[in-house]
């Protein structure tokens, strides 16, 4: 094997990130790496990348063992990488992203002529019709692509890393760029493909190794497997409903979104929520179901399709206009939109209610106290006190918070977006507990989820997402693992 990657293990505080972990890869061999969010994908080619050092195992190329000890190494060694978001500067032009490493001088000034000359010809070498003097912020998706194609591959590279690389990219680019990647195997290239797209994983790849929490599941040639088998691996333990399912009988539809659209995002989403009815949303990271709960929520511009609250056509062109219809919205990003780290409890609690508290044009601080502390206690919320800052809890009781900050004001509709991201066990039963009293209360909660377990247990309709378009819809009783992963992949559904 050209590549080998032998008990690999690294930790971070709390968490076990790889545990003994193997890939291997020949020379000019096309391999995929694929699991769920958080399998540990990234982590492992953040090693062989430099950019992460692991605890323990081996690295091997070529029968030499390596050591990697940052990004310089690697790319000395021949390791390129095309990041997901792909890491370079919009206002800067091509061949200045190009040589960013390697600027080349003359005389003690920057040769751009130099510069420009080489990164035409490493872009003509890969087919591409891109001028290096043009900013790369001007340049379509597809060719910025092309332009961190070109500054991972030089003559000396030897394995190419590829992070979600088809991501961003039309169906139509998808196979131009594929054109490329084949190009770069004839020349001995060795490539590693992270997707979670299984039909781009069957179309281009020759093995695929699949990582499940953290350790290897296996690796297989691709073609001995099928789809099916593929999402089994990935997909792999049985759902197990940590918490019994508090079983609400829907009442009327709350809230209908018909063939909703925002530019560049999602197009042509629908489906209804009840009154005590919880819908989860699955797909993959990156789909558009973040951008459509903002969209739903006013956050996002809509380009077409209908909202409609009870019944009744909305405009929703602002968030503050969604919570007077009684929309309620928790983000994915508790932290960063979802409260106010450096504000306490009671200013974060109270903030959507302010004006119900005004007392002759003066807040009244006595009751928000005590209304503060009432849902504090409700919630379940550990802290010293109200007056404490929201930044010096546990993550777990900044979600309690952030869910106390719209169950106050009784909403029609709850909007949530990874409502159990990056807390434990104990806070998500709690959570999960509360969404069930909730909806018990009549409240239609619309949840967006990447943790196929979570979906699966107390969802009463899953809607999957799939490159910004409705790939599936599945009852209660319909919805598996493999069933949910093969539509979030592409792979169908019903």
């Amino acid at each position: 094997m050209f590549l080998e990657m032998e008990s690999i293990s690294k930790s971070f505080p709390g968490v076990k990130a790889l545990d003994n972990v193997a890939l291997r890869a020949g020379r000019g061999e096309i391999h995929a790496v694929v699991g769920e969010n958080g399998a540990g994908k990234s982590t492992l080619m953040n090693i062989l990348a430099g950019a992460l050092q692991k605890d323990s195992g081996v690295i091997r190329i070529d029968g030499r063992e390596v050591d990697i000890p940052d990004t310089l190494a690697a790319r000395t060694l021949g390791i390129g990488v095309i990041y997901q978001n792909l890491n370079m500067i919009p206002d800067l032009n091509v061949f200045e992203n190009l040589h960013l490493s390697e600027f080349r001088t003359r005389g003690g000034r920057l040769d751009k002529r130099a510069m420009a000359d080489a990164a035409r010809e490493r872009l003509r070498d890969l087919g591409a019709d891109v001028d290096p003097n043009a900013r790369l912020g001007s340049l379509s998706i597809a060719d910025r692509q092309m332009v961190a194609i070109a500054r991972a591959i030089t003559p000396e590279t030897r394995i190419l890393i590829m992070d979600e690389p088809t991501s961003t990219l039309t169906p139509r680019e998808v196979e131009s760029f594929f054109a490329v990647v084949r190009g770069l195997k004839e020349r001995g290239v060795s490539l590693i493909f992270i997707s979670h797209h299984l039909e781009e994983v069957f179309s281009i790849t020759e093995r695929v190794t699949v990582l499940r929490d953290g350790r290897l599941v296996g690796d297989w040639d691709t073609a001995a497997m099928t789809e099916e088998q593929l999402v089994a691996a990935m997909a792999g333990r049985p759902v197990v409903e940590l918490f019994p399912k508090v079983e609400v009988p829907p009442g009327a539809v709350a809230m209908e979104v018909r063939g909703l659209s925002s530019p560049g995002r999602f197009s042509d989403v629908g489906f209804t929520v009840r009154a005590g009815e919880i819908l989860g949303i699955g797909g993959l990271v990156g789909a558009g179901r973040t951008e459509i709960l903002k969209t739903i929520f006013g956050e996002l511009p809509k380009s077409g399709g209908e909202i409609r609250i009870g019944g009744r056509p909305t405009v929703i062109d602002s968030p503050k206009r969604a919570v007077e219809l009684g929309l309620s919205y928790i983000p994915e990003d508790r932290a960063g939109e979802g409260l106010i780290v450096s504000a306490n409890l009671i200013d974060n609690i109270m903030l959507p209610r302010l004006r119900r508290f005004l007392r002759g044009g003066r807040l009244d601080s006595r009751a928000l106290r005590r209304e503060s502390v009432r849902l504090s206690d409700r919630l379940g919320v550990k802290a010293a006190g109200v007056d404490v800052k929201a930044a010096n809890l546990s993550g777990g009781n900044q979600q309690k918070v952030a869910v106390a900050k719209w169950f106050g004001t009784e909403p029609r509709v709850l909007l949530l977006d990874e409502p159990t991201r990056g807390i434990d066990v104990g806070a998500k039963a709690e959570i999960y507990k509360l969404l069930g009293e909730m909806a018990g209360q009549g409240v239609a909660i619309v949840m967006v989820s990447s943790e196929l377990p979570e979906l699966l247990a107390i969802s009463d309709r899953i809607v999957v997402i799939c490159r910004g378009r409705k790939a599936a819809e599945f009852d209660r009783a319909g919805a598996t693992a493999e069933s949910v992963m093969l539509a979030a992949t592409g792979g169908g559904g019903k």
